[in-house]
Formats: structure tokens, sequence, C-alpha cells
């Protein structure tokens, strides 16, 4: 396994979580269109990777990245593209035939029509929501569902508001919708939806949750500190160092949010020093100085403050100072009485609570309902905030 730090980990990279895996297959098998919930940087892409590379039987799985579309019908256009050019219904020859056919008849106008792909004119626009209903009716899949893995499907949503409109986009999620719940179609496909971001947080934030409430969750936690000590482990197999369990014990607890991301970018910190300082064996010391170090990687964590930007006028100054304040504070922490005093102080009473949920859901804080308070999810993430981003 080696260190991977910006792109999904795939192939013998990723690290299985086989209670996570089956707990997914479970939902698919039960006919349940999905939202894979998770905070930021937990691992969903690569978990839906994995399932597009190690399809069960009698599925095919489509994987369709949306986080540059800002309308609707280039959303189904894409999701068009991915199931015609779907890699493993091309292992099936009559079911590859079966796309050709619907390619000619559905679409007057092709560019390319091989054995390997199809690619539509560009002087041609379609309504690709209707051509995705035709494609259903129409598809022989030879016994087969088809599983549509939708990646920043939530950033869709908020990219559509931005530039057409809360209507525009509450009309998205409404499509979706009535497409999961045709009976005409919906026995042959199933949607997995994800992102980077939440689409509860979305769509409780347009009052459209109506319109996600049929979806299945499957939630994605940060890893067990077993989990980690064996992602630790994995990783050690690969590089020229050591570390014993005492040191490995302690970089989880410096961490303490276990999500792969961390772990691996404090592995890559730790092999920078390796490489600098030859140590062929890793002690606290070295530990520490690779955290230090992930905190000064402003591009690894400036998407959490530039995510941020969506919100506007109060909302936006709310959040940001609860995060400052969490941040700078002495006891590293906010009371639910001063955030509520925060939301009298910005007029936001009736709605303060949705947006620190939003935080809770994107992975930003966590709450402690016995002790009443927030904190960040991180101490990593919070030394970075401190640093970059409070006054």
């Amino acid at each position: 396994m080696k260190i991977t730090t910006g792109q999904a980990a795939r192939g013998e990279n990723f690290f299985k979580r086989p209670i996570l895996i089956n707990k997914l297959w479970r939902k698919i098998d039960s006919d349940s269109s999905i939202i894979i919930s998770a905070p930021r940087r937990v691992g969903k892409t690569s978990l839906m990777r994995y399932i597009e590379d190690n399809p069960r039987e009698k599925y095919y799985v489509v994987y369709v990245i949306t986080e540059s579309v800002y309308n609707e019908n280039k959303y189904y256009k894409e999701i068009v593209k991915a199931i015609l050019n779907c890699d493993s219904i091309r292992k099936r020859d009559k079911v590859i035939n079966s796309i050709k056919d619907i390619a000619k008849n559905i679409f007057k106008s092709i560019d390319e029509l091989g054995i390997d792909s199809v690619k539509f004119s560009k002087n041609i626009e379609y309504n690709y929501y209707d051509k995705f209903i035709e494609i259903m009716r129409t598809i022989d899949l030879e016994g087969h569902k088809l599983i549509i893995m939708i990646d920043e499907f939530a950033q869709t949503i908020e990219n559509i508001q931005q530039k057409e409109g809360t209507a525009y986009a509450v009309h998205l999620l409404q499509s979706n919708r009535v497409l999961r719940q045709n009976s005409d179609i919906n026995n042959k496909f199933q949607f997995i939806y994800t992102g980077s971001i939440s689409l509860e947080g979305i769509a409780r934030r347009m009052d459209s949750s109506k319109f996600i409430n049929d979806l299945d969750i499957v939630k994605v936690t940060p890893l067990s500190e077993l989990e980690g000590k064996n992602l630790i482990n994995e990783l050690l197999k690969g590089l020229d160092f050591t570390m014993d369990d005492g040191t490995i014990n302690h970089m989880l607890n410096e961490i303490k949010w276990l999500i792969p991301f961390y772990i691996q970018l404090a592995m890559d910190k730790i092999q920078d020093i390796y490489d600098e300082d030859n140590l062929c064996v890793i002690h606290n010391k070295s530990v520490d100085i690779a955290i230090k170090r992930m905190v000064e990687e402003n591009n690894k964590f400036s998407s959490w403050h530039e995510r941020l930007v969506v919100y506007k006028n109060n909302d936006y100054k709310f959040i940001m100072e609860t995060l400052d304040l969490i941040s700078i504070s002495e006891a590293k922490k906010i009371t639910y009485n001063e955030t509520h005093n925060l939301a009298v102080k910005y007029n936001l009473c009736e709605t303060y609570k949705d947006l620190l949920n939003t935080l809770i859901d994107d992975g930003y804080i966590n709450n402690d309902d016995e002790g009443k308070f927030y904190t960040f999810t991180s101490p990593i993430l919070r030394m970075w905030w401190c640093k970059k981003n409070a006054n």
C-alpha cells in the first residue's frame, strides 16, 4: 500500500473496511437508492471507486462525478454518457449491442460509435432527462441492475443554486426523486449519491428534505483505533522506516479524528523526515514535527475555509466567529449557551442550529450533548484554523 494524499485510493492502495463495504452492499441488495453520508475527507470517493472496481454479480456499476456541472440538463447528460460508456457493460456483448442500438435509435447525431465509446455531436443538444428515461425503458441489462454512483451531487445542487437560483436547484432534487419513484424503469437502476459536502444539509437549507427522504443512508464514520493502527501498519510495509506501538498510539492520539486523509498525510510528512534525516526508527518527536508540518500545508486544508464562502451575511459571520472562538479559546471549545448568544448577536435564533448541524455534517465540529459544547473534530484542523483564519 502506497501513501495517497490527493487522489482517491484505488486497488492495492485502498484500505478495506469489510463491515462498511458489506453494509453498503446490503443496502444495495435491498433495492434502495442511497446517500453515502460522511464528513469531508473520510474516504467516500475511495469507497465508491472500490465498488466500481469490484462489482458483485448481477450489477453494472457506473461512476459519475458532477462537481463542475451547473445546470440540470448537463447533469443528466453526464449520467447518460457514463451509462453509454460503462466499462462493466462493455464486457457483455449482448448488452453493448443493446447500447449501440439505443444510441443509434434515440440519438439522431452521434460523432463516434465504436467498440469502446459513444460520443455525442456538439451541434445538437437533447433533453437528457428524457433520454435517460428512454434508455432505461429500452436497455436490456440481461437481468442485471445498474448502480449509478454520483459523486459531488450536493456540490452540483449548490452550483445550480448559485448560478440559476434555488428553484432550479430544488427542481433537480425533485427530478431525481421522480426517477427513483418511476415504477416503469426503477427496477433497472439505483442511485448512490455522495460528495464532500452534506446533501442533507443543503436540502435542509432549501426546505427540501422531503425530496430525499426516500433515500437510505449509509454513514461512513472515522476509523476506529484498531483500524487506524492497521492502516499505519499497512503503509509501513512499503516504507523504509519503522514505528513501534507506542509511537503509533501517540500519532493516533495527536490526530484524534481518525480519517484516512489525516493518517496518510501524517505518514507522508514522516516519510519526508526519514528522507531528510535517514531515521530508520520513528519516535514521538518525529511524529510531532510531522503534525506541525501538516498544519503548515495550506493547500491541503484551504478548502475547509473556501467551502464556507457560500454562506452569506450573518450566516457567514456566525459560522466564522463560532469556529474562530473554538480555535483560540483556552478550553478549545464553545458551549451551547455561547453559540446561542452568537445567534442572538447575529439575529439567527431560528436558524443557527441548522448552521451548526451542517458544520457537524461536513466534518468541522463535533457536539457533546452531555457536556453541552462543540469542539473541532481534530486538533489538526483546529490548529490550522487558528493559524490561518482566527483573528
